[in-house]
C-alpha cells in the first residue's frame, strides 16, 4: 500500500522539476560562467578540460600556446634540402608518426625521420616521440630558387601533463623568413572551438588518432557531461511520463522502457549527424528551425492536454488493432512510444551537442568515415543518457501505481509538459512572449492548486501544502509578468533589465553582404569580428547574453567592426553563408585583420566566458 505522505512528498519533488525547465539560454553555470570548473586549450589560451580531468590529465593554467610551446622554421641548405626545425618548450612534445610535410613550388623526393623516445602516452598509448631540438632534412627533387619556395609542415603535440593539442599545420616561406601557424582539419579553426569544457579539438583528436576505443570511451565521457546541462532536464519528464503511463510498471520494465527511450535517441542523433558529415548539410539546424520545433512545442500541449483529461489520444482503428497485437507480445505495449519519443527527442540533444558534434561533422566530411563518425557520436548519445537510464528505473519503482493518486500525477505531468513546450518555444519566442507563458503556467497551477483547498476537497496537512504551493506559484506567476512587461528577459531574475547599449552590429543574411561588410571595414582600416548566430541555438543566445554585453568585452573590441550572420532561418542563402565561412552549425565567431585574412587560431565555437573572450580578443589585437 502507498502511504498518504508518499504521493505529497512525490508531488513537491515533481513540482521541483518545473523550475529545471527554464529557458534553455539560461543554461547551467557550474561555477565559471564557462558551463563549470572544467579545462580546456581553446583560442590560444589556457582553460581547463572536463573530458582531459575524466583521462587524468593535470591542470593547464601555464599552458603555452601552440606558436610558444612548438616554435617552428625552416631553411633552405644548398640548393635542394630544406631543414624544418622545431625548438619543443621544456615539457612538451612531438608526436612522429604525426609528422608530414609538403612544398609548394618543388616536389619532395624524401625525407628520414630520426628516431625518437618510446612513450607511454596517456591519450594514444605506446608512440614514438621527440623532445627538445627536432630537425628533419627534406630532399626535394632538384634545385629551386628559394624566393618561390613555401614549406608547409603538420603535426602534434601534448605536453607532459596530460594535455594534447589539436592537429595543426605550420607554413614557413623561405624568401620572407617568417611562418604562418593554424589549426588543421575540417575549414578554419574548426578543431578550436569549447564550451563547457568540451573542446572540440580534444575530440576531433582522438577521432583523428584512430583508436577506437579511446574515441568511443572519450565521446561516451563528453556525452557524461553534457547531461548536466540544461538542455538535457526536459528529457526526465518525458521519460518519467512514459513510465507513469505504463499499466505493467515494474524496475525491471522502466529500465528497459528507458534503455529503449536513450537507445532510439543516441541512434537518431548518430545518424543525423553522420548524415550531416556525408551530405555537408547541418540536418541538425533543421531540426532546431521554429517549424519544427512549433510542431514539436504543440505536441507536448496535446500531450498535456490527454494529461488533463480534455481528451484521449488514439490512433486510427487499423493501426491501433496491430499496434495491440504487438502490444501483447510485449507485455505491457510502451516500448514503441518510449522509441518513438526517444527519436523525436533527438532534436533536444541536437541542441546541447555544440562542438562534440562539429568535431564528429569535420572528421566526416573530411574523411568519409561515416562510421566512425556516427559511432562516436552513437557513444556520446549514451554518455548523454546514462543519468536519464538511472532515473527512469528509480521512476520505475517510486512512481505511485494505478489508482485515485495517479489523476494528481497524470496533472502534473501535464503541467510539466506544457513547461517543456514553453522551454521549446523560448528558442525562438522573445523574451517578453516566453516569460508571459510562463507566467500564465505558474498561475495556472497556483489555481490547480489553492482551488482544491477553497472547495475544501483536501484537508488537514495537504490544505495546507498545497496552500503553500499555490501561493509561491502565485507570486512567482506574478514577478514573472511584471517581468515580461517591463523587459526582463531571464526566467530566473526577471525584473532586472539590461539597460546597457547594445553592441552596434551590423547585421547580414546572404554571402555578398558579409563580404561587402568586410571591404568596408578594411577600407576604413579597421579589423572585424563575425558572430555567426542564430535565435534557436542555446549558445549563441548565451554569447549574446552573457559575454558580449560584458564590460571588458566591449573595450577589447575598441574598433573593431561588428558583423552577425544571423542564419535563424536557414533558408539557402544561410546555408551559403556558412559554407563560405566553413561552419556546420552557430555558434562561431571569426576575427579578421585589417587586410581582411582570418585569424584562424582564434576562432570560437560555442560558449565562451567574458574572461576567456577578451583574451582571445587581446591576443588577435596584437597580431594586427
Amino acid at each position: 500500500m502507498l502511504s498518504t505522505s508518499r504521493p505529497y512528498l512525490l508531488l513537491a519533488l515533481l513540482v521541483l522539476c518545473i523550475g529545471l525547465l527554464v529557458p534553455a539560454a539560461q543554461a547551467v553555470d557550474l561555477g565559471n560562467g564557462n558551463g563549470g570548473d572544467i579545462p580546456m586549450y581553446q583560442g590560444g589560451e589556457s582553460q581547463s578540460s572536463g573530458l582531459r580531468a575524466l583521462f587524468g590529465g593535470g591542470s593547464d593554467d601555464d599552458l603555452l600556446p601552440p606558436e610558444q610551446a612548438f616554435p617552428f622554421s625552416a631553411e633552405l641548405i644548398g640548393d635542394d634540402i630544406i631543414i624544418a626545425r622545431w625548438r619543443t618548450a621544456d615539457g612538451y612534445y612531438l608526436y612522429r608518426d604525426r609528422l608530414d610535410f609538403q612544398v609548394d613550388g618543388a616536389e619532395i623526393a624524401g625525407y628520414e625521420l630520426p628516431r625518437g623516445i618510446d612513450k607511454d602516452d596517456p591519450n594514444f598509448g605506446m608512440m614514438e616521440v621527440y623532445y627538445g631540438t627536432l630537425e628533419v632534412y627534406i630532399q626535394l627533387d632538384g634545385p629551386v630558387d628559394g624566393d618561390r619556395v613555401v614549406l608547409t609542415a603538420d603535426f602534434q603535440g601534448c605536453a607532459d601533463n596530460g594535455v594534447c593539442y589539436p592537429p595543426m599545420q605550420n607554413s614557413f616561406d623561405m624568401a620572407a623568413g617568417t611562418s604562418t601557424s593554424g589549426i588543421s582539419g575540417g575549414g578554419p579553426g574548426a578543431a578550436n572551438g569549447g564550451f563547457g569544457g568540451l573542446p572540440g579539438g580534444d575530440l576531433q583528436g582522438l577521432l583523428g588518432g584512430g583508436n577506437l576505443p579511446l574515441i568511443l570511451g572519450g565521446f561516451f565521457m563528453a556525452g557524461l557531461l553534457l547531461a548536466f546541462t540544461a538542455c538535457l532536464y526536459p528529457l526526465i519528464p518525458i521519460l518519467s511520463g512514459i513510465i507513469a503511463g505504463d499499466a505493467n510498471r515494474s524496475s525491471r520494465r522502466a529500465f528497459l522502457l528507458s534503455l529503449v527511450f536513450v537507445q532510439a535517441t543516441a541512434i537518431t542523433y548518430a545518424l543525423a549527424g553522420a548524415a550531416a558529415g556525408m551530405t555537408g548539410s547541418a540536418i541538425q539546424a533543421d531540426l532546431q528551425g521554429p517549424w519544427v520545433l512549433g510542431v514539436f512545442a504543440a505536441l507536448f500541449v496535446l500531450l498535456a492536454m490527454a494529461m488533463f483529461g480534455l481528451f484521449s489520444l488514439q490512433m486510427p482503428a487499423a493501426i491501433q488493432n496491430r499496434l495491440d497485437d504487438l502490444s501483447r507480445r510485449q507485455r505491457g505495449g510502451t516500448f514503441i512510444g518510449a522509441g518513438i519519443m526517444g527519436a523525436l527527442s533527438a532534436l533536444i540533444v541536437g541542441a546541447c551537442s555544440g562542438p562534440a558534434l562539429i568535431a564528429a561533422l569535420v572528421f566526416i566530411s573530411n574523411t568519409g568515415d561515416a562510421l566512425v563518425g556516427g559511432l562516436a557520436l552513437f557513444a556520446m548519445g549514451n554518455g548523454m543518457g546514462l543519468p536519464l537510464l538511472l532515473i527512469g528505473t528509480a521512476a520505475g519503482r517510486w512512481l505511485p501505481r494505478s489508482g485515485p493518486w495517479m489523476v494528481t500525477v497524470r496533472r502534473l505531468f501535464g503541467v510539466i509538459f506544457l513547461g517543456v513546450a514553453i522551454w521549446m518555444l523560448d528558442r525562438f519566442l522573445p523574451d517578453s512572449v516566453t516569460l508571459s507563458l510562463w507566467a500564465m503556467l505558474f498561475l495556472g497551477v497556483a489555481v490547480w492548486l489553492t482551488g482544491a483547498v477553497l472547495r475544501r476537497q483536501v484537508r488537514g496537512r495537504a490544505a495546507f501544502a498545497r496552500g503553500i504551493a499555490g501561493t509561491a506559484f502565485a507570486v512567482w506567476g506574478g514577478v514573472l509578468i511584471t517581468g515580461a512587461a517591463i523587459g526582463g528577459h531571464s526566467f530566473w531574475t526577471p525584473l532586472a533589465v539590461d539597460d546597457r547599449e547594445p553592441l552596434p552590429w551590423q547585421v547580414v543574411e546572404t554571402v555578398d553582404e558579409l563580404q561587402a561588410a568586410i571591404a568596408q571595414a578594411n577600407a576604413d582600416d579597421r579589423a572585424v569580428m563575425v558572430d555567426v548566430y542564430a535565435d534557436w541555438c542555446v549558445y549563441c543566445v548565451q554569447l549574446e547574453r552573457n559575454t558580449f554585453p560584458d564590460p571588458a568585452v566591449r573595450e577589447a573590441l575598441g574598433d573593431t567592426h561588428l558583423v552577425k550572420v544571423d542564419v535563424t532561418g536557414m533558408n539557402g542563402e544561410h546555408r551559403a553563408l556558412l559554407e563560405h565561412l566553413g561552419v556546420f552549425l552557430p555558434p562561431a565567431v571569426i576575427f579578421y585583420d585589417r587586410h581582411g585574412e582570418e585569424h584562424e587560431d582564434s576562432r570560437v565555437v560555442g560558449f565562451m566566458s567574458p574572461e576567456d573572450f577578451v583574451r582571445v580578443v587581446e591576443a588577435t589585437n596584437r597580431h594586427d
